[in-house]
């Protein structure tokens, strides 16, 4: 159990911890648990730093995502220089320079992927061969990978859900709600005299996780059809995100942007910046 939140003599209250970290290699893709690692100005390191697009799609929004494809989220994609994605080399050194100093990111060779499919087999994810494999599997010859280090999510640098807001669901919907439905780069255990909805109360507010990072939460998450996938199987329910639209207008968990680079780990106090 948790303790209350403490407010001490550098104006800030601890609210609660960093339960687990994930990244999302590929959009739309399964996600890797982290202990450990760096967050710069464009996000999660590492994260979501591929995707699909759809040429023959909607130009506003071209990603080709588990919308359409619903067992892209049993494609398990890993980093197969995994030690050099968590944080930059020269971090510390571009630490101690100052504030807001953006460390050399590994070459973009460095954060090549392997990604198994649901049914066993390991492709490297640029190679064409997963591209035919990919295009006969949704028979569309639109498809095209997409590579940036900065990250494609849909929105917002970063998102983050707390283990309550997901029991609440749970308790709610009468059914065991996996925290991966939601697909956030931080998890969350408030602190126990927390509503499980909390995280909502904290839009327009300012957290310090850890030594360094500190984010501003932006807005609610608005949630879309991934939610009602199974993260294991990508069985649909579609009552759950009937249930946040009815009952939460729509939003589960909130969005943040970063305003200090810092490297977060799971046990980190997160507290709110007074």
């Amino acid at each position: 159990m948790l303790n209350g939140g403490t407010s001490g003599s550098n104006g800030m209250t601890a609210v609660g911890v960093i339960e687990s970290l994930w990244r999302y290699p590929v959009k739309s893709m399964g996600g890797e648990q982290l202990d450990e690692v760096f967050v710069a100005f464009a996000g999660v390191m590492g994260d979501r730093l591929y995707g699909l697009i759809n040429d023959k799609g909607n130009p506003a929004f071209p990603w080709h995502t588990a919308r359409e494809q619903e067992d892209l989220l049993q494609y398990k994609p890993r980093y197969k220089h995994h030690s050099v994605t968590l944080k930059p080399e020269q971090l510390e050194a571009a630490q101690r320079l100052g504030p807001g100093i953006n460390p050399l990111y590994p070459d973009a060779e460095q954060f090549a992927v392997e990604v198994a499919t649901p049914d066993g087999q390991i492709f490297d994810l640029s190679s064409e061969a997963f591209m035919a494999h990919l295009k006969t599997v949704t028979q569309s010859d639109g498809l095209t990978l997409h590579f940036t280090q900065r990250s494609q999510y849909d929105c917002r640098p970063l998102s983050l859900f707390s283990r309550q807001t997901c029991d609440q669901l749970s308790e709610e919907l009468e059914m065991d709600i996996d925290k991966r439905r939601f697909r956030a780069n931080f998890y969350v255990t408030w602190n126990d005299e927390k509503p499980p909805l909390y995280e909502q109360d904290l839009v327009g507010r300012r957290l310090k996780i850890g030594d360094r990072l500190e984010i501003s939460v932006l807005e609610r998450d608005p949630r879309c059809k991934v939610i009602t996938l199974d993260p294991d199987t990508s069985e649909a329910n579609p009552k759950i995100i009937k249930h946040v639209a009815q009952a939460h207008e729509g939003y589960a968990g909130v969005y943040g942007a970063v305003l200090v680079e810092g490297t977060v780990k799971v046990g980190d106090s997160v507290a709110l910046v007074n």
